[in-house]
């Protein structure tokens, strides 16, 4: 079965990508593992993963993020809402990858 995804979330998911890709294209710090992605726990949403490397104040900082985006296109990061390591890990084993530059793998909507 196909994704369903609809024009303001297809904008925003490649809105989000290219700032991605921006970020790393600066020189600013890298982007690793990407992953977009839908789970069964959010449905009629796009779920973007990665790690983001940069340095601050002298430092190596690494985030594990995770964004939302849901029909109208809002974006939402979720990685803090989670109670311990257990419940995001299960989030993220539910995760369904599909590749967005591909639209054979999702219907549009609307």
């Amino acid at each position: 079965m196909k994704i369903k995804i609809t024009t303001k979330q297809l904008l925003a998911t490649t809105t989000l990508l290219k700032n991605l890709k921006s970020f790393a294209d600066m020189k600013a710090g890298s982007i690793n593992k990407l992953q977009v992605a839908t789970n069964t726990m959010l449905p009629n949403t796009i779920i973007i993963r990665y790690e983001k490397e940069y340095a601050e104040m002298g430092g190596q900082k690494n985030e594990f993020k995770i964004a939302t985006i849901n029909q109208n296109g809002d974006i939402d990061f979720i990685e803090g809402r989670f109670k311990d390591i257990f419940e995001k890990a299960a989030f993220v084993s539910e995760c369904i990858n599909f590749d967005i530059s591909n639209p054979n793998d999702y219907e549009k909507i609307d």
